[in-house]
């Protein structure tokens, strides 16, 4: 009878393994290590996010507890902390970087999770909607000191996001210093033919918006209030909220070099701030009610950012180095993507979080997933005096 592995082991065996071992071969990762290799690293560092441990020596009791485990978990018969530390220390990003980016990449495959905006792709031929945007992880000078200051005297790391809204998962993120400039790689974003891509104000660069347009893909930006343009055609209209809509071209110098193309502007009426708002898009099929719910899915983003900074440990570090920084913040896209693609695999309809919090509680179990899932879904029916079963938390 084949023995069921750890919960553990089977989150971590959706990993691309051969992605991962290319690149630490590629960045020579394992240069004369004799023990703790990058896939044992990997492994502990997701265990930690897993189980929101706190600090190095949380992380190393933790693993005490489960010494007899380890090895058949994959991270070796002791791990200790000063490996984890010098790990973080030494390894090159750009192994766990590229780890991540797949993981993004893997996760564009998970379950549709809104419906609405599936519906919406359907009628306009579109192929998916992202929001970009970026977020701020403040960091302590005096414990970081290679952070370059800012206003408050904070340094920090920015998460520059591209965020798949009908997925609930991130496309791409890029960690950079809190410096950078939301705008700044806007034109290196993986842009798709077919996808709308939702930007705020921050983002109007018109090289980015070309890069977007010369990619056959769409956006919805809100408008800067200094923008100088005239109008080729449309007016005023009245139809509910919507107070204009207008065909627009670009009458500065630069701006009419950056992008030479006509734009759409939809003027819209919002009563819940009671405030106007304009937004511009290079797609002239969409209705302009349309154009302004496209913008309000902007905050998915925002609430993405909320719900990694509360359940994933990317606000407090294992480490000091700008290395050990970003090794655990690429670490955590990851796990956050793990999550997301084993969740969808196994059919589960719930939130991530309860997902999360199901298999965080359970890693060194040796049941199925499925099983594990079905356990929660009957204790819930009996709490909710229901005769309902497990098959309600699968398609």
């Amino acid at each position: 009878m084949t023995q069921i592995p750890y919960i553990f082991n089977q989150l971590t065996q959706w990993l691309p393994r051969d992605k991962f071992d290319r690149l630490v071969k590629q960045y020579k990762g394992n240069a004369y290590v004799k023990d703790f290799s990058c896939w044992k690293h990997l492994l502990v560092m997701i265990w930690a996010q897993l189980t929101s441990r706190r600090s190095l020596r949380d992380i190393e009791t933790s693993l005490r507890a489960h010494s007899d485990k380890l090895y058949r978990m994959g991270m070796g018969r002791h791990v200790s902390r000063n490996n984890i530390a010098n790990a973080n220390a030494k390894r090159d990003v750009a192994i766990y970087r590229g780890l991540a980016q797949e993981m993004m990449r893997l996760a564009t495959s998970a379950k549709i999770r809104d419906r609405h905006l599936e519906r919406i792709a359907a009628e306009f031929s579109l192929n998916g909607f992202f929001a970009i945007d970026s977020s701020t992880v403040s960091l302590d000078l005096a414990r970081h000191p290679w952070c370059k200051p800012q206003k408050g005297g904070f340094g920090g790391v920015k998460l520059h996001t591209m965020y798949d809204i009908m997925r609930e998962v991130p496309r791409m993120c890029l960690v950079t210093g809190r410096e950078e400039r939301d705008q700044t790689f806007m034109e290196d974003y993986p842009y798709e033919p077919g996808c709308f891509y939702v930007l705020d104000k921050a983002y109007v660069k018109t090289s980015g918006m070309a890069a977007i347009q010369c990619a056959k893909g769409f956006f919805v930006v809100r408008r800067k209030r200094n923008m100088v343009y005239s109008v080729v055609s449309g007016g005023a209209v009245c139809d509910g909220p919507v107070m204009a809509d207008m065909t627009i071209r670009f009458t500065s110098r630069w701006a009419s070099q950056g992008y030479p193309w006509n734009l759409r502007m939809v003027t819209f009426y919002v009563e819940d701030k009671n405030e106007t708002m304009q937004f511009m898009t290079n797609n002239f099929d969409i209705p302009p009610t349309t154009v302004a719910l496209l913008y309000k899915y902007r905050w998915q983003i925002e609430l993405f950012f909320k719900w990694v900074k509360q359940h994933m440990r990317i606000v407090s570090f294992y480490g000091t180095s700008a290395n050990a920084v970003m090794i655990q913040i690429y670490t955590a896209f990851t796990t956050y993507c793990l999550l997301a693609i084993v969740a969808g695999a196994v059919g589960y309809k719930g939130s991530l979080y309860d997902f999360s919090n199901l298999v965080s509680v359970s890693l060194t179990e040796k049941t199925t997933i499925k099983e594990l899932i079905a356990r929660f879904g009957r204790t819930e029916a009996k709490k909710d005096g229901s005769d309902e079963t497990w098959p309600s938390f699968f398609d």
